[in-house]
């Protein structure tokens, strides 16, 4: 791990990363702070206020971070919600512009910040903090530092949010319950704070809260000294959505699918208890609750009086239900405040089959939703930054965003710890930045992450970044070589060894062929970018074994078990997507295995499963199997049948919900990032956006035979637009292109037209 920090150390001198940044780079005064004595206590929620009187200005700029969660105002105004996610041990610092949001006078900047100190896939269990601070024309005028002095924000607590409650999801942190009065929030846009200090104590070893719903001032802690990181990725898309319809008296449901902070207008008559529950779908006209295997509840003792409620930590619904459980109150407004990604605006997709638009702008929805700050699988219960997920996601975000931001940070995470708690030496988390207490991983995901690294470098150029991870990447595969066997295949590899949702995963052990055909890709790839011959004829030795050992007849079986010293191939574990792991990954093609082809671009369809019956081959899931069987279908140019499958399999989903799902039917996440591949296929595929090498300034451009008859598309390049139309009349195939400055373009015409350029007239 030293030679990983060495490199890492280098990196940032040579090449300009951001690691171990000092407090001075972001923070000319504020200090990382916290209530006194409080700094590990679960789900403590405090408030920073700070008055800002002035008069002439000519910018502001505020910068906050934090180890959790903050929200962040200024009069009452929603600024942001934040910051970005990074390893352990790093904290990305988020800076907003407010010159044309400060007013002359007296300003308020209220901040609510969350400590949870919990265990999760979705944020680092670190020791709580706060660093913020507001410049106006350079003066620092609002700083977090631990003594009272001018300018210092003031640190208040309350009873309003109850601390004991139950995580929302095991990959998440805790439900929101709440006690509150009319004048819950008045703090954030008074400027008079009149309220006395909280002589803190500790009860049974842990902070104790102020009792009651009255705020109070409390002492605050400096911290140590934290790394701090630039954001890098865009702000979000932060845009209200309004309900449409209702169901019954108190189900409200939106469009489609939204993730964001659930916005709740109310009257309370009478002192109330009001559960909001959501889900992403109805369930026999209700919501059912327990259908994700989370707590889809916010809980609020309200007393009488109006309020505007918002959540504080972002959720993914379609309906919201309120639940009056005691007293009386009327609803008059059902929003959400979305939370999504707000880079991909431009991007535009449309043909002549509706279907197919639909399936598209499914397909960006589901990716807003899932790529802020890292690619995560899903906005709902986990909010977790999964490898081999983010495989798929990321080439979409390059396509509809015209950058790597998000995988820029997304990398960063994974090079960033100077090692990885609670796996062994050399191995990878499966989902990052994450808690993996439990020891549990994936050792094939951590292979995905060698084949996103190098579409990464391709699609990014940052050679510095292929560099720093070296040691991180062949300390995974020295890892990986305490599992060879005689023939150096990997044999009874260790946790969690995940082929795809199917009966795949039950065929594991002891040699596991689609997972050794993921690990020659691997191989290959690493042998590949630094230059390492042995690994590459690893790889086809691999390959080659796998071809010898895996056959029977036509087809490929999933594993061998040892026996006696040798291996028997267990010839009635068979999966589908074993087939198509084999075609990815160069161990099967059309040439060498006619028969095999045949069945699955012929005999196997999705409306012919059937077929699988006949030779006794387990199905496959949608993740990873029907992608694989997409890339098939695209390889080898069967487009035809591809679009008919695309609209197969996606249409229910997008006239559903408006996003994609993470498996065929809604039996879990209806809102998976990888779904939005999808989107890429189709700008790839149909759109003929072959590839985009920004690196290279190269666009490669292919028409071939498909069943639509026009499409029309803009997708950002960097800060420019690639823009193109074409149209089928007759025999030929029409079409216009406007690239970036400076940009090569490569045509190619693999279709039974004659192409040919629009004239303008």
């Amino acid at each position: 791990m030293k030679k990983i920090l060495l490199t890492l150390i280098c990196a940032s001198l040579l090449f300009g990363f951001t690691c171990f940044s000092n407090t001075n780079k972001f923070f000319k005064k504020a200090k990382p702070v916290w209530a006194a004595g409080a700094q590990l206590e679960k789900n403590l929620t405090i408030g920073l206020h700070a008055l800002i009187d002035i008069n002439d200005f000519e910018n502001a700029i505020f910068s906050i971070t934090a180890s959790s969660c903050y929200k962040a105002y200024i009069n009452g105004e929603f600024i942001g919600f934040g910051p970005s996610i990074a390893a352990h041990d790093f904290f990305r610092v988020d800076q907003y512009d407010l010159s044309d949001k400060l007013k002359p006078g007296k300003n308020v900047l209220a901040i609510v910040v969350a400590g949870y100190n919990i265990d999760s896939y979705y944020i680092p269990n670190q020791s709580s903090f706060v660093q913020a601070e507001m410049l106006v024309d350079g003066k620092v005028v609002a700083a977090t530092v631990s003594a009272p002095e001018n300018n210092a924000f003031q640190f208040i607590a309350s009873g309003q949010r109850k601390v004991d409650v139950e995580k929302f999801s095991f990959q998440r942190t805790f439900m929101e319950e709440y006690n509150l009065n009319p004048k819950y929030n008045a703090w954030m846009t008074s400027a008079d704070l009149d309220i006395e200090m909280y002589n803190e104590r500790r009860s049974h070893g842990r902070w104790k809260h102020p009792e009651g719903k009255d705020i109070v001032k409390i002492r605050v802690e400096e911290t140590d000294k934290k790394n701090l990181l630039p954001r890098r990725v865009k702000y979000p898309d932060y845009s209200i959505k309004s309900y449409s319809k209702k169901n019954g008296e108190n189900i409200y449901g939106f469009d489609k699918i939204y993730t964001g902070f659930i916005i709740c207008k109310l009257k309370v008559k009478q002192t109330t208890k009001l559960k909001l529950a959501f889900d992403e779908l109805l369930i026999n006209g209700d919501i059912n609750t327990s259908r994700m295997g989370v707590n889809p509840f916010i809980t609020y003792t309200l007393e009488p009086g109006d309020y505007t409620l918002e959540s504080f930590e972002p959720y993914d619904l379609m309906y919201l239900k309120t639940i009056v459980e005691e007293g009386a109150c009327e609803i008059n407004e059902v929003k959400i405040r979305q939370y999504v990604n707000a880079d991909v605006s431009q991007a535009y997709f449309k043909t002549n089959n509706e279907n197919i638009n639909k399936i598209f702008e499914a397909a960006k929805e589901t990716f807003k939703q899932n790529a802020l700050d890292v690619f995560t699988d899903c906005p709902s219960r986990e909010r977790a930054g999964w490898l081999c997920d983010s495989y798929f996601t990321a080439r979409v975000a390059h396509y509809l965003s015209g950058n790597t931001l998000v995988e820029d940070n997304f990398m960063e995470n994974f090079l960033l710890p100077e090692k990885f708690k609670n796996i062994p030496e050399g191995m990878l988390p499966m989902c990052y930045p994450a808690d993996h207490t439990n020891g549990n991983f994936i050792p094939n995901w951590a292979m995905w992450f060698v084949l996103q690294l190098d579409e990464y470098v391709k699609r990014s150029g940052n050679y510095e970044m292929l560099l720093a991870l070296k040691p991180r990447v062949l300390a995974l595969m020295d890892y990986f070589k305490r599992f060879q066997n005689e023939d150096g295949l990997l044999e009874n590899l260790e946790k969690w060894v995940f082929v795809e949702w199917s009966a795949a995963n039950q065929f594991v052990q002891d040699v596991n062929y689609p997972t050794n055909m993921l690990y020659a890709q691997t191989l290959d790839v690493v042998g590949r970018l630094y230059r390492l011959q042995d690994y590459s004829a690893h790889a086809e030795k691999i390959r080659k074994i796998i071809r010898s050992q895996a056959m029977n007849g036509i087809f490929f079986v999933d594993n061998s078990i040892r026996k006696n010293g040798k291996l028997e191939l267990q010839t009635q574990n068979m999966t589908e997507v074993c087939q198509y792991y084999a075609f990815y990954f160069g161990v099967a093609n059309p040439e060498d295995n006619p028969e095999l082809f045949k069945f699955l671009v012929e005999e196997l369809t999705l409306e012919n499963k059937e077929a699988l019956k006949k030779v006794n081959m387990h199905p496959c899931n949608a993740f990873i199997g029907n992608y694989l069987r997409m890339e098939l279908l695209s390889r080898y140019n069967l487009h035809k049948d591809l679009l008919h499958e695309i609209e197969k399999e996606f249409l229910i989903m997008a006239n559903t919900t408006g996003t994609l799902w993470e498996h065929t039917k809604p039996t879990a996440s209806c809102n998976h990032g990888f779904a939005s591949h999808v989107g890429y296929v189709l700008l790839r595929d149909y759109g003929g956006v072959k590839n985009i090498d920004q690196v290279n300034k190269i666009i490669e451009i292919q028409f071939n035979d498909n069943d639509l008859d026009k499409c029309e598309l803009n997708l950002p390049v960097g800060n420019e637009m690639l823009r193109m139309k074409w149209e089928k009349k007759g025999k030929k195939i029409y079409y216009e292109l406007e690239v970036p400055a400076n940009y090569k373009v490569m045509v190619n015409n693999i279709s039974e037209l004659v192409l040919k350029k629009w004239r303008k007239e």
